[in-house]
């Protein structure tokens, strides 16, 4: 026959039930622990890249293309229409200051030079004659003034002598009115050659001007023939490397064909190019950075090329260090334009993890656990990201892309050691 438990029999039975119960969560959450340190992700040392983060300075900054070019390049052209007989240097070769780098045929300009010499000399020729008409026509028209003069005074005391006597009615009136008119005219006649006189010598002082400016012309003409003959010689304003040579031999130039280009290779310029929708923010003497072979060079904006071309701008840019052992001629390089900058902000260096600016995971070491921490974005460059929140300086951030891992709190590092500086794959 049944019978109720007491009080005490149901107190011992509550209790050894309540310790199954503990025992069994205990085993349970064991179990749970030991999967989880068992199936815990683990990620190798080596296969990731850290950096520490830091307060410092940050750059915004446009991203550009460039191209190492020598600051001084002299382009060399045919002055003349001629072909090329000889080559002295080819393309590489270093030259000096007045080597002479290939030679034209001068045949055409010489015997231009000597059929403008002899048409000078023409002009000359014709001044000496003009000269001498002058001084002949003159001499003539003196001649035949003085005649005149002469023939003045003759008919003047002839018509005095005339005007006594018709005074004294020794002579008729018509004979005085002859006298008169004799005198008139020898005097107009007298005028006009006077007139003619200056009217010659006008003339033919017109005559000799024009010779003279012909002269002249003809002695520039000569002149830049003389210069063509010396630019004609092909040589090197300065000493430098030959980059280019025409060096066909035979080959036919027309005036104004670059033929050859002599760079001074101790010191270099970039021209660089970007797209025009940021050409609002360029300006003449705007700070630049220019990455050649990992190396930052400092410069600035020299000028901007005025003409958009399918949508690229182009500009230039002088170096702080223009004679840097790691600038190249052709040599390709990043090109950072610096638009503003903030001082003393948290920064790492930039990588894979980040993804433009705004909030966003990515994975901090602490220990040999990195854990998933959201961090909000502020500038970037090429180089550097700014935390705004969520990252402190100290902290060591994952660089490489973590992508597949982003839906983890926590992943454990293997082999993992704190990092010295900046970036580092640690092994």
């Amino acid at each position: 026959m049944d019978r109720d438990l007491s009080k005490h029999e149901l107190s011992q039975q509550r209790s050894k039930q309540v310790l199954r119960y503990s025992i069994f969560i205990v085993i349970i959450l064991g179990i749970l622990f030991l999967l989880r340190w068992i199936i815990t992700p683990e990620l190798e040392a080596n296969r990731i890249a850290t950096s520490v983060a830091e307060r410092g300075r940050i750059e915004d900054a446009l991203s550009a293309t460039g191209v190492v070019v020598p600051e001084f390049e002299q382009v060399i052209t045919s002055p003349i229409d001629s072909r090329i007989e000889a080559v002295y240097f080819e393309a590489g070769e270093q030259v000096v200051a007045g080597s002479q780098i290939l030679r034209l045929n001068k045949e055409s300009i010489t015997l231009r030079k000597e059929s403008q010499q002899e048409e000078l000399e023409l002009l000359e020729n014709r001044k000496i004659q003009l000269g001498l008409e002058l001084e002949k026509t003159l001499n003539e028209l003196q001649s035949q003034y003085d005649i005149y003069t002469l023939k003045i005074d003759l008919y003047a005391s002839k018509f005095g002598l005339r005007e006594r006597l018709h005074q004294l009615g020794a002579e008729s009136k018509d004979m005085l009115d002859q006298a008169r008119l004799n005198l008139e005219i020898t005097s107009r006649e007298r005028e006009l050659l006077a007139k003619q006189m200056k009217n010659d010598e006008k003339r033919l002082q017109a005559d000799l001007r024009e010779v003279d400016l012909q002269i002249a012309i003809q002695n520039r003409s000569l002149l830049e023939i003389d210069r063509q003959l010396q630019r004609s010689q092909i040589k090197a304003d300065r000493d430098g490397v030959i980059t280019w040579v025409k060096d066909d031999i035979g080959a036919t130039v027309l005036p104004g064909d670059v033929v050859a280009r002599v760079a001074d290779l101790r010191t270099y310029k970039v021209e660089a190019s970007i797209s025009d929708i940021h050409v609002t923010q360029l300006k003449i003497g705007g700070p630049v950075k220019v990455r050649a072979n990992k190396q930052d060079l400092n410069g600035s904006i020299s000028s901007i090329l005025p003409t958009v071309k399918n949508g690229v701008v182009s500009f230039i840019l002088d170096l702080e260090d223009n004679a840097h052992s790691n600038l190249r001629s052709n040599l390709r390089v990043d090109v950072f334009v610096i638009t503003s900058f903030q001082e003393n902000v948290v920064r790492a260096e930039n990588g894979p993890y980040i993804n433009g600016s705004g909030f966003q995971d990515i994975f901090i070491i602490k220990g040999d656990i990195a854990e998933r921490h959201q961090v909000l974005v502020g500038a970037t460059n090429l180089d550097h990201v700014e935390f705004i929140k969520g990252v402190a300086p100290g902290d060591v951030l994952i660089l490489s892309d973590m992508e597949a891992f982003i839906h983890l709190d926590q992943i454990k590092i293997k082999g993992w050691k704190f990092p010295v500086k900046g970036i580092k794959n640690t092994e």
